[in-house]
């Protein structure tokens, strides 16, 4: 791991600034949501799983939406 950031540092950073995002977003999961999952059968952990990232996702697109950067195409052209 460290030879390739000898060997090329931007891509490097790229790929570990992708890990810092995902790491980012799990833990703004379960701080939402809670951490463990109730399911026991492992399709309906996936569906709460799946759930628990729709539930992130919206309330993200309603942020930017109220901070002016984003508006999505559900509600139309402004």
């Amino acid at each position: 791991m460290l030879y390739s950031l000898w060997e090329d540092p931007q891509k490097w950073l790229e790929n570990y600034h992708m890990r810092s995002i995902s790491e980012t977003v799990n833990s703004m999961v379960k701080c939402r949501f809670g951490a463990p999952l109730r399911k026991r059968l492992d399709s309906r952990k996936k569906t709460e799983t799946r759930l628990k990232l729709v539930g992130h996702n919206i309330r993200r697109v309603e942020y930017l939406e109220i901070m002016g950067d984003v508006v999505p195409h559900w509600r139309g052209c402004a």
